[in-house]
């Protein structure tokens, strides 16, 4: 059975680089994040790096929490050896110019979403 690093956050930045960094070391992955579009691009350049390699593109909205479930659900049949959390983003106006619906999905997603599948994970694990 393949082995996984799950990448959260991976469509862009840090996480996208980490992936890339995975895929040279030979690693098999599955690359979570909203866009679909930006995993694809990420999947083609691990390819790229090293064809052999088996990348699971994940698109998925993590801030919602009935998505952090079905994508654990999705996963359990694979042997994940490393998790990374790395989906989050900020709100860097003052506190009275934000959005109380962003607010809300930046704590689902930054706290929530890390703190169960952290969860969920260490349960199997």
């Amino acid at each position: 059975m393949n082995k996984y690093v799950a990448i959260t956050g991976a469509s862009s930045g840090i996480g996208y680089e980490t992936a890339k960094r995975f895929a040279q070391r030979g690693k098999n992955l599955i690359i979570i994040a909203r866009s679909a579009d930006n995993l694809d691009r990420l999947k083609n350049e691990i390819k790229g790096i090293d064809s052999s390699l088996e990348v699971i593109a994940k698109p998925t909205d993590l801030s919602q929490k009935e998505n952090v479930y079905a994508l654990y659900e999705s996963l359990k049949g694979l042997d994940i050896e490393t998790w990374i959390n790395n989906a989050g983003f900020g709100d860097y106006r003052s506190v009275h110019n934000q959005d109380l619906t962003k607010m809300e999905n930046m704590l689902s997603l930054n706290i929530e979403a890390v703190a169960i599948l952290s969860t969920l994970y260490t349960h199997d694990y």
